[in-house]
């Protein structure tokens, strides 16, 4: 079990690296076109571009845990082990 919980430490960090990237990425086009767009409108698309992807992400990282945590549990109730 050790070596999935290191495997999924190593990939959350992945995770949040590309996540920072992306919101990265967000900022600077909500700082590009809001000069010529308006701030006002580019806020709300580039939120919900954040939003959507922060979504898959979670889901993401959920069902990761959630498969740790069923792997978990199979191991447990294991008969003969």
């Amino acid at each position: 079990m050790g070596m999935l919980a290191r495997a999924l430490g190593d990939h959350l960090k992945e995770v949040a690296w590309a996540l920072f990237l992306t919101f990265f990425i967000l900022g600077c086009l909500y700082l590009i076109f809001g000069r010529h767009l308006g701030y006002e409108h580019i806020i709300w698309v580039c939120l919900g571009f954040a939003v959507i992807v922060l979504g898959v992400f979670m889901m993401i990282i959920l069902g990761e845990l959630l498969w740790l945590g069923l792997l978990k549990v199979f191991r447990y109730f294991k008969p003969g082990g």
